[in-house]
């Protein structure tokens, strides 16, 4: 469920921001600097405690029309969190990771484009609680400890005119990536 409140925060903040600045850059000559993308992949698991649910993600980059960095944030849903839970003993579940992205530009010719970005962030590693008597997920239906562990990979983007193909790799996913830049 953090998932969708973050999903909710987060994508109508991108859209106005892309909507604010295509105003700006329709005003500058310039246009087509935010990128929306969603990926899904394979898992890489390699043990019984490990979830193997096929992964996915969603992210946004942004440029600014003065500079070639490209800076973002990237939430997906990969690799294995334990979960101690009410009813579950350290009973493996996908994990919820939330991420910083910094790149580049590294080629930009109007109609085809390369960006590169280094990924940054957390990923759910275990939830516990004690257990509630009355069938909650946690006792007085309070909110789970959770732990985190960092989360490293990349993102890849090859875009032509609108459209946005990639790859995103993490320790525990890779993912083809399709977007659409604004």
């Amino acid at each position: 469920m953090k998932i969708f409140q973050v999903l909710g925060l987060c994508l109508p903040l991108a859209i106005a921001a892309g909507h604010a600045q295509a105003q700006d850059d329709s005003q500058q000559g310039t246009t087509l600097r935010n990128t929306f993308y969603i990926g899904a992949g394979a898992a890489n698991d390699d043990g019984p405690l490990e979830n193997d649910d096929t992964p996915f993600s969603f992210g946004f980059l942004h440029q600014r029309p003065d500079s070639k960095l490209i800076l973002g944030f990237d939430i997906g849903r990969e690799g294995t969190m334990l979960d101690s839970t009410w009813g579950m003993d350290d009973r493996p579940k996908q994990a919820t990771s939330y991420n910083f992205l910094i790149g580049g530009n590294l080629m930009d010719n109007g109609r085809f484009r390369t960006d590169a970005a280094l990924l940054l962030g957390v990923r759910e590693s275990f939830a516990d609680c004690a257990d509630s008597y009355l069938g909650f997920q946690c006792y007085a239906d309070e909110e789970p400890d959770t732990d985190y562990k960092g989360n490293f990979g990349a993102v890849v983007t090859l875009s032509v005119d609108k459209f946005t193909l990639g790859l995103r790799a993490t320790g525990e996913s890779t993912q083809i990536l399709a977007g659409f830049r604004f």
